[in-house]
């Protein structure tokens, strides 16, 4: 295993003294040995660019990186002793699946026999359930074979990090799931420090141990997946993580002694402040309410806001539905749970707890509040625990 840090990285494509694209900008990344790190944002963010420094595909314009406390700067690739697993698969066509899998130990100085070989090989394919695929070549396979293959591939040699970039991006849906979690599991068995690169919010959310969102090459938050839900460091990284969006409101804030004051259009609530981490010297706020800590209001009781909702569009998905509806409040999407018999043009009221609620300075974006699980008071009462 490997500790991996990247300690002040900055990238720069072009002249740096002139105009060139800074692709990354003073990264500063901490994975512990055996941890699974994501590198998640949108497209040119610089999640891509910052693996392959990691693999030496790329030099750093400045900053380190390291393994294991020492610089890797000046260390070819293909002395890094990194595994890295493309969208594309990268396997060679002429090659059986048992060649594939095999090349990178034949190719490497390792005292390992040919018959020790054939074992690792036999015993990777086995650990993939590929064992039955071993003498086809790659055009005989699905794509959920081939990316199997290139992971086998990536394991057999046991190298110090795994590298994936966006190795799901070519299968449908729901060989993803399938994948993802397979890839998840081998990690977690053979323990190897990981770098996972997506855009994928979901993806990132189910496999990761850390979370490092970017957006324009900057580092937005280095989390476990519950904190950059629950405790976005700004209102990129909330309205990026989880799905449907959240919904954001303008609010007025004042102080009325234990508690903020919110006043929205419309609705009105008191936030506890036992319930809030920081002072708040702001008497503007962005609120934030991600729609499935919404609630029919008949359905639960809440101290926090309510207001009338009249239906637009519903979305099934199994027993719950995805509402998007008007309300005096603005545009609104709820996530609504149970057996649900809501229609289009349906009026329903919405309310939400206190302590579900977000709220982010509409000045420089950070978060004020976040989303908590559990209301922070002795004996106090969550809406997570009261019974529809």
């Amino acid at each position: 295993m490997t500790h991996l840090e990247l300690d002040s990285v900055k990238k720069v494509f072009g002249d740096p003294e002139k105009e060139g694209v800074v692709a990354v900008n003073d990264l500063d990344i901490d994975v512990p040995d055996g941890d699974f790190l994501v590198l998640l944002g949108p497209s040119g963010c610089g999640k891509t660019t910052t693996l392959r420094m990691i693999g030496g595909l790329e030099d750093p314009t400045e900053g380190e990186v390291r393994f294991d406390g020492t610089v890797v700067n000046d260390v070819k690739a293909r002395n890094r002793d990194v595994a890295m697993v493309f969208q594309d698969f990268a396997l060679y066509p002429h090659m059986t699946v048992r060649e594939n899998l095999g090349f990178g130990l034949r190719r490497e100085n390792n005292d390992m026999t040919g018959t020790e070989i054939d074992e690792r090989v036999t015993e990777v394919a086995e650990m993939l359930e590929i064992e039955e695929l071993l003498n086809n070549k790659p055009a005989q396979l699905s794509g959920g074979q081939k990316q199997r293959v290139a992971l086998g591939r990536a394991i057999i040699r046991e190298p110090r990090l795994f590298l994936f970039d966006e190795p799901l991006a070519n299968l449908d849906a729901k060989l993803r799931k399938t994948m993802r979690t397979e890839i998840d599991e081998l990690q977690s068995e053979v323990g190897i420090t990981s770098a996972y690169v997506t855009h994928n919010q979901e993806e990132a959310m189910t496999i990761a141990d850390k979370i490092a969102i970017l957006n324009d090459g900057e580092l937005q938050q280095l989390g476990t997946p519950d904190q950059v839900f629950n405790e976005p460091a700004n209102l990129f990284v909330a309205q990026f993580v989880g799905s449907p969006d959240m919904n954001l409101f303008q609010g007025a804030l004042s102080e009325r002694g234990d508690s903020y004051r919110i006043e929205m259009d419309a609705a009105s609530f008191d936030i506890p402040k036992r319930l809030v981490d920081t002072e708040i010297d702001t008497d503007e706020v962005l609120v934030g309410f991600r729609p499935q800590d919404l609630y029919q209001a008949r359905t639960r009781a809440t101290n926090g806001p309510e207001f009338d909702t009249q239906v637009r569009v519903v979305e099934p998905v199994g027993t719950e539905a995805i509402v998007h509806g008007t309300s005096a409040l603005g545009d609104v999407t709820a996530k609504v749970g149970r057996f649900h018999d809501l229609e289009p043009e349906d009026q329903m009221e919405l309310t939400i707890a206190p302590e579900h609620v977000y709220l982010f300075d509409p000045t420089t974006e950070s978060l004020l509040k976040g989303r908590l699980v559990t209301e922070r008071a002795e004996g106090g009462t969550s809406a997570d625990s009261v019974e529809a």
